[in-house]
């Protein structure tokens, strides 16, 4: 995964997330993002408690939910969490599976990525996870495998 220098994504809420949510924290010190970190505890006073997988639960990471940021869906995030892609008709468009189970179509766009299903449109993964659990309940729990360069 790329990290994006001087540029964050859009910074998420209370309201926005969930446990069991992966995103990325902004560090002010080094202008860079972190890998996906899932999020395994939300406080009402805007502390939020991240691990890097389930497998391995080092002490939580505590980070402000000012500095949590959305995780904008790309291709290699979505082949980093186990999604297969597949090339539709054209560079820039694809086909998006899981555990065989086709979940939409992934457009890159010089501004933006979107994945299309059948329910809605996503460009970031925490508004995915929502609807992959709906629609698949056996998906319980993604599990960030990253990628190689």
């Amino acid at each position: 995964m790329e990290y994006t220098k001087d540029k964050r994504t859009i910074n998420l809420t209370l309201r926005d997330i969930h446990v069991g949510d992966w995103v990325q924290v902004w560090s002010e010190t080094t202008e860079r993002y972190s890998p996906p970190l899932k999020i395994i505890q939300i406080c009402d006073d805007g502390t939020i408690y991240l691990v890097t997988s389930d497998e391995e639960r080092p002490t939580p990471w505590e980070e402000n939910i000012k500095n949590v940021d959305a995780l904008p869906i790309t291709r290699e995030l979505l082949e980093g969490f186990g999604f297969e892609i597949t090339i539709k008709c054209m560079e820039g468009e694809y086909n998006v599976f899981y555990d065989g189970g086709a979940i939409g179509e992934f457009c890159e766009y010089s501004n933006c990525n979107v994945l299309e299903t059948t329910w809605s449109s996503y460009e970031y993964l925490h508004e995915l996870m929502d609807y992959v659990h709906d629609i698949f309940p056996g998906i319980r729990n993604f599990e960030w495998k990253g990628v190689e360069k």
